[in-house]
Protein backbone atom coordinates (compact mmCIF):
# COMPACT_ATOMS: atom_id res chain seq x y z
CA UNK A 1 0.00 0.00 0.00
CA UNK A 2 1.25 3.45 -0.91
CA UNK A 3 -0.26 6.27 1.11
CA UNK A 4 -0.46 10.00 0.57
CA UNK A 5 -0.84 12.37 3.51
CA UNK A 6 -1.64 15.91 2.40
CA UNK A 7 -1.90 19.11 4.36
CA UNK A 8 -0.86 22.72 4.35
CA UNK A 9 1.57 22.06 7.24
CA UNK A 10 1.83 25.77 8.01
CA UNK A 11 3.77 25.12 10.16
CA UNK A 12 4.18 21.37 10.71
CA UNK A 13 3.17 20.40 14.26
CA UNK A 14 3.94 17.45 16.51
CA UNK A 15 0.46 16.22 15.62
CA UNK A 16 1.42 16.13 11.93
CA UNK A 17 4.64 14.33 12.79
CA UNK A 18 2.73 11.75 14.85
CA UNK A 19 0.39 10.95 11.95
CA UNK A 20 3.28 10.79 9.45
CA UNK A 21 5.21 8.33 11.63
CA UNK A 22 2.18 6.15 12.29
CA UNK A 23 1.17 6.16 8.60
CA UNK A 24 4.74 5.29 7.61
CA UNK A 25 4.54 2.27 9.91
CA UNK A 26 1.51 0.83 8.07
CA UNK A 27 2.34 1.88 4.49
CA UNK A 28 5.02 0.37 2.31
CA UNK A 29 5.59 3.87 0.98
CA UNK A 30 4.21 7.23 2.13
CA UNK A 31 4.32 10.52 0.28
CA UNK A 32 3.68 13.66 2.32
CA UNK A 33 2.10 16.30 0.09
CA UNK A 34 2.46 19.99 0.92
CA UNK A 35 -0.80 21.34 -0.40
CA UNK A 36 -2.05 24.88 -0.89
CA UNK A 37 -4.92 26.20 1.21
CA UNK A 38 -6.44 29.29 -0.33
CA UNK A 39 -8.39 29.98 2.87
CA UNK A 40 -5.24 30.55 4.92
CA UNK A 41 -2.73 33.39 5.06
CA UNK A 42 0.52 31.44 5.08
CA UNK A 43 3.23 31.93 7.66
CA UNK A 44 5.76 29.85 5.69
CA UNK A 45 6.23 29.54 1.94
CA UNK A 46 5.77 26.14 0.30
CA UNK A 47 9.50 25.49 -0.14
CA UNK A 48 10.19 26.13 3.56
CA UNK A 49 7.39 23.75 4.57
CA UNK A 50 8.72 21.15 2.12
CA UNK A 51 12.25 21.48 3.54
CA UNK A 52 11.03 21.25 7.14
CA UNK A 53 9.03 18.11 6.43
CA UNK A 54 12.06 16.55 4.75
CA UNK A 55 14.08 17.21 7.92
CA UNK A 56 11.31 15.83 10.15
CA UNK A 57 11.07 12.62 8.08
CA UNK A 58 14.78 12.20 7.26
CA UNK A 59 15.00 9.01 9.37
CA UNK A 60 12.01 7.38 7.64
CA UNK A 61 13.29 5.49 4.59
CA UNK A 62 9.83 4.88 3.12
CA UNK A 63 8.70 8.53 3.27
CA UNK A 64 9.09 11.18 0.59
CA UNK A 65 7.85 14.76 0.53
CA UNK A 66 6.46 16.58 -2.52
CA UNK A 67 4.53 19.69 -3.46
CA UNK A 68 0.89 19.39 -4.41
CA UNK A 69 -0.29 22.09 -6.82
CA UNK A 70 -3.76 20.81 -7.63
CA UNK A 71 -6.29 18.44 -6.18
CA UNK A 72 -4.92 16.13 -3.50
CA UNK A 73 -6.38 13.05 -5.15
CA UNK A 74 -4.62 13.89 -8.43
CA UNK A 75 -1.27 14.45 -6.70
CA UNK A 76 -1.72 11.20 -4.80
CA UNK A 77 -2.34 9.32 -8.06
CA UNK A 78 0.65 11.01 -9.74
CA UNK A 79 2.82 9.83 -6.82
CA UNK A 80 1.57 6.25 -7.07
CA UNK A 81 -0.62 6.33 -3.96
CA UNK A 82 -3.67 4.11 -3.67
CA UNK A 83 -4.84 5.38 -0.29
CA UNK A 84 -5.23 8.85 1.18
CA UNK A 85 -4.21 9.21 4.81
CA UNK A 86 -6.30 11.66 6.80
CA UNK A 87 -6.12 12.51 10.46
CA UNK A 88 -8.97 13.31 12.75
CA UNK A 89 -8.25 15.21 15.94
CA UNK A 90 -11.73 14.92 17.35
CA UNK A 91 -15.35 14.28 16.40
CA UNK A 92 -15.68 17.77 14.91
CA UNK A 93 -13.31 16.73 12.07
CA UNK A 94 -15.44 13.75 11.03
CA UNK A 95 -18.08 15.33 8.79
CA UNK A 96 -15.63 17.34 6.69
CA UNK A 97 -13.22 14.43 6.35
CA UNK A 98 -16.01 12.00 5.42
CA UNK A 99 -17.28 14.41 2.74
CA UNK A 100 -13.76 14.82 1.34
CA UNK A 101 -13.30 11.04 1.24
CA UNK A 102 -16.55 10.65 -0.69
CA UNK A 103 -15.59 13.34 -3.24
CA UNK A 104 -12.10 11.89 -3.66
CA UNK A 105 -13.48 8.39 -4.29
CA UNK A 106 -15.86 9.88 -6.84
CA UNK A 107 -12.97 11.67 -8.61
CA UNK A 108 -10.62 8.70 -8.51
CA UNK A 109 -12.22 5.24 -8.54
CA UNK A 110 -10.37 2.88 -6.24
CA UNK A 111 -8.80 5.63 -4.13
CA UNK A 112 -9.49 4.72 -0.52
CA UNK A 113 -9.15 6.95 2.52
CA UNK A 114 -7.64 5.75 5.79
CA UNK A 115 -8.46 7.77 8.88
CA UNK A 116 -6.00 7.87 11.76
CA UNK A 117 -7.13 9.31 15.06
CA UNK A 118 -4.49 11.59 16.45
CA UNK A 119 -2.73 10.94 19.70
CA UNK A 120 -4.99 12.39 22.41
CA UNK A 121 -2.29 14.83 23.51
CA UNK A 122 -2.59 16.51 20.08
CA UNK A 123 -6.40 16.44 19.81
CA UNK A 124 -6.72 20.21 20.22
CA UNK A 125 -3.50 21.24 18.46
CA UNK A 126 -3.55 22.94 15.07
CA UNK A 127 -1.21 25.00 12.93
CA UNK A 128 -3.56 27.93 13.54
CA UNK A 129 -2.80 27.68 17.27
CA UNK A 130 0.94 27.65 16.55
CA UNK A 131 0.65 30.77 14.39
CA UNK A 132 -1.35 32.47 17.13
CA UNK A 133 1.28 31.59 19.74
CA UNK A 134 3.96 33.06 17.47
CA UNK A 135 1.91 36.21 16.93
CA UNK A 136 2.01 36.84 20.67
CA UNK A 137 5.67 35.81 21.12
CA UNK A 138 4.86 32.65 23.04
CA UNK A 139 7.02 29.54 23.00
CA UNK A 140 6.09 26.85 20.51
CA UNK A 141 8.77 24.40 21.59
CA UNK A 142 6.28 21.90 23.05
CA UNK A 143 3.99 21.77 20.01
CA UNK A 144 6.29 21.62 16.97
CA UNK A 145 9.10 19.25 15.96
CA UNK A 146 12.65 20.44 16.71
CA UNK A 147 13.46 21.50 13.08
CA UNK A 148 10.34 23.70 13.01
CA UNK A 149 11.14 25.24 16.38
CA UNK A 150 14.69 26.04 15.25
CA UNK A 151 13.49 27.51 11.93
CA UNK A 152 10.94 29.74 13.65
CA UNK A 153 13.24 31.08 16.37
CA UNK A 154 14.07 34.15 14.23
CA UNK A 155 10.31 34.71 13.83
CA UNK A 156 9.91 34.66 17.61
CA UNK A 157 12.85 37.00 18.13
CA UNK A 158 11.50 39.45 15.56
CA UNK A 159 8.03 39.48 17.14
CA UNK A 160 9.55 40.09 20.58
CA UNK A 161 11.18 43.34 19.46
Amino acid sequence: MTGAFAGSFDPPTKGHEDIIRRAAAVCERLVVLVAPNSLKKNLLDEQTRLDLLKKITADLDNVSVALCTGLTVEAARENGANVLIRSMRNVADYEGEAANAWVNSMLEAGMDTMFLLCDPQYSLLSSTHVRELLRYSQSIEEVVPRPVFEALQPELAQKAQ
